[in-house]
C-alpha cells in the first residue's frame, strides 16, 4: 500500500505588481484609457516607456482615488 501526497507549489509568495499597463490602470481607476494616454502625453502622470509600451507605477495607480460610477 503506497500513500501519495500532493504538494502544492503555490506556497511561494507571488511578487507584488510594480507596474500597470495603461488599459489595466484605466480599469482600476474607472477612467477611459484615452484619458491616461492624454495625461502621459502631457507628462502629468508618472510613467515608464518600454518601446511602445507605457507602464504606470502601481504605487501611483493604487494611491489615486477611483472615479465614482455615474448614475443614469
Amino acid at each position: 500500500m503506497t500513500i501519495t501526497t500532493q504538494h502544492s507549489e503555490s506556497s511561494t509568495p507571488t511578487p507584488a505588481r510594480q507596474y500597470y499597463r495603461v488599459r489595466d490602470a484605466a480599469q482600476v481607476l474607472g477612467v477611459p484609457p484615452r484619458t491616461l494616454y492624454h495625461l502621459v502625453e502631457r507628462e502629468q502622470i508618472p510613467c515608464r516607456r518600454l518601446g511602445t509600451v507605457i507602464l504606470l507605477p502601481a504605487a501611483w495607480v493604487e494611491r489615486e482615488p477611483t472615479m465614482p460610477v455615474k448614475r443614469r
